[in-house]
């Protein structure tokens, strides 16, 4: 092969890989994430939670979640009073249930962890229409609550210090659980747009 043959060959070579260089990017320019749909209220009012399950102490702490969620979204506005919003969120925790997820080898009466579900309904009202979006969606969220530590030396002098009891650890879960149930609920209310 002569040089005009090599040099020709380059720059075919050069244009098609342009050609696939520039139709790579022309594609991801327009990509947005998530979807584009666009969300039908621009500010939202959250009702604190009603409890009508027996969730111990859970209304102050799933509120909380809820919000906190919203705002790192921030693809609403969240506002402090039901008469400033486009929506308000409504939601009711309607079941906690709690049973054994693995029992003692010692003693096969007391448990070692437990498995926790909360369930809640969620609705969501257009104030701006006057109609639900959506009404009485049922979420849950499930976790784990490990009574003692599996990691501790439990014959020292600190061993009654080291055990973590079922309420400890239940508090810990509801944490773990709102945390959970507010990220549900959240991509409820913002992801079908």
């Amino acid at each position: 092969m002569n040089t005009t043959s090599h040099l020709s060959l380059a720059r075919a070579l050069i244009g098609l890989v342009s050609i696939v260089v520039l139709s790579l990017f022309n594609g991801c320019a327009n990509y947005h994430l998530g979807s584009s749909a666009e969300i039908p209220f621009k500010s939202i009012y959250i009702k604190p939670a009603t409890n009508h399950s027996f969730a111990p102490q859970a209304q102050p702490i799933v509120s909380a979640q809820i919000r906190e969620t919203f705002i790192r979204d921030a693809r609403v506005k969240l506002v402090a009073n039901e008469a400033d919003a486009d929506a308000v969120l409504y939601v009711d925790l309607t079941d906690y249930d709690r049973s054994a997820g693995s029992r003692n080898s010692t003693d096969t009466a007391i448990a070692n962890n437990f498995y926790i579900r909360l369930a809640a309904e969620v609705s969501l009202f257009d104030q701006s229409k006057g109609n639900y979006l959506f009404q009485q969606r049922s979420i849950q969220a499930d976790t784990n609550a490990y009574i003692g530590n599996p990691y501790a030396d439990n014959t020292g002098a600190d061993a009654d210090n080291q055990i973590i009891s079922y309420q400890q650890s239940e508090r810990q879960a509801m944490e773990q659980l709102a945390r959970e149930l507010a990220r549900k609920i959240t991509d409820e209310v913002l992801s079908p747009w």
